[in-house]
């Protein structure tokens, strides 16, 4: 490269951590939960006994809903804003602290949710939506609602899971992308040795040299070796409390919640998993295919991604950008508008550094969700 590799551009939203701005747009999003939990408290949302005529229960819905809509929206831009510095650099000391000082509040917001939901399953639902304009825009969400209050546990212990979430599986999920993102790997290379992200030991699967790309893979499994303990003690931390939750919440499986939790059924994924073992046929000549024309006897797994051909171009990010581009506007102007749009406003973070999560990955996955449907359950990570 001879130029550097564009970063995500986060002043769109704050100038930076350390802003006034920012500093004033935290404590707002914090207000904010502050007074949709009193608004809860004053209207008895999960908790009134009697039920409300038909017209005010009307209008207290649309009130709870518009505002829960509107602090949620503060919520995930704040959440992805903090996410996209400490995903991309967890040694981030500042972002890690803002991070954890929001995740604090958003345990509040996890049992506004729940009591959301229990409120739901108290109700109507059909006469609601015959009544309220806003309640059939929201219909989805209601039906969503009215299940998961079928799964509930006793408001006590809902409250109880979601305060013990922060120390639980979502600081086992911090753990796991913090160790993963700070994890160097030794290498040998052009005779020298170096360290490098598992990022770029991973992109390694990809170069033409067979050589290299096997000794980028057994220099991957050898440091992942190393800290096989903690990420085991992650998953198996998260795993348990799936596990857990799932059964006192009366699921059938943590399976069943987790199809729930994604918004697809169980024939759903039947049907996924059937087209994937129907293809394997095809895919197992493919690999053979492949291996034949790199001239292997089979191919290892360092093999899988292998370049087949031969070429001397070399790409400048510039130039594949504008072939992006253009290949999206033989199909779509539109594809291609939004494509452009992305690498004009600077929303990849393209470069491979220490301290930066693997893979592709989005920030917004939380506000993504929570916007469509308040009571979907938040990622361990954006």
């Amino acid at each position: 490269m001879t130029t550097s590799l564009p970063r995500w551009d986060m002043t769109v939203v704050y100038p930076g951590l350390e802003s006034p701005e920012f500093t004033t747009g935290f404590a707002a999003t914090i207000t904010a939960i502050d007074g949709l939990a009193q608004l809860f408290n004053e209207a008895g949302v999960g908790q009134r006994a009697t039920p409300l005529p038909a017209g005010e229960l009307s209008a207290l819905f649309e009130r709870v809903i518009e505002r829960m809509n509107a602090v949620n929206e503060q919520v995930d831009t704040l959440d992805a804003y903090i996410h996209a510095f400490v995903a991309t650099d967890s040694r981030n000391n500042l972002a890690q602290a803002k991070l954890s000082e929001l995740q604090s509040h958003l345990v509040r917001m996890d049992q506004l949710d729940t009591r959301f939901a229990a409120w739901i399953g108290t109700l109507d639902t059909d006469t609601l939506i015959a009544q309220s304009t806003v309640a059939r825009e929201h219909a989805y969400v209601l039906e969503r609602a009215r299940q998961q209050a079928a799964h509930l546990m006793s408001p006590a212990e809902e409250d109880l899971a979601a305060e013990l979430s922060t120390s639980g599986a979502t600081a086992w999920g911090k753990l796991h992308s913090n160790l993963t993102s700070q994890l160097m790997v030794p290498f040998e290379e052009a005779s020298e040795s170096t360290q490098l992200p598992m990022s770029m030991i991973r992109n390694l699967a990809f170069e033409a040299d067979r050589d290299l790309r096997q000794r980028g893979y057994e220099a991957e499994l050898a440091s992942w070796a190393t800290v096989a303990v903690p990420l085991a003690a992650a998953l198996n931390g998260i795993k348990g409390e799936v596990n857990t939750l799932a059964s006192r919440r009366a699921w059938s499986s943590p399976l069943a919640a987790a199809l729930f939790d994604n918004n697809i059924d169980r024939p759903t994924l039947d049907a996924m998993l059937q087209a994937a073992h129907e293809s394997l046929p095809d895919f197992r000549r493919y690999l053979k295919t492949k291996a034949q024309a790199l001239g292997l006897p089979a191919l290892a797994w360092f093999d899988m991604f292998a370049p087949v051909g031969h070429s001397s171009k070399v790409w400048a990010y510039d130039g594949a950008r504008n072939f992006i581009i253009e290949q999206f506007g033989s199909y779509s102007s539109t594809l291609s508008d939004y494509a452009d749009r992305a690498f004009r406003e600077q929303w990849i973070d393209a470069e491979p550094r220490p301290g930066k999560r693997d893979g592709a990955f989005v920030c917004a996955s939380a506000a993504t969700s929570r916007a469509s449907l308040p009571i979907s359950s938040r990622p361990l990570a954006a």
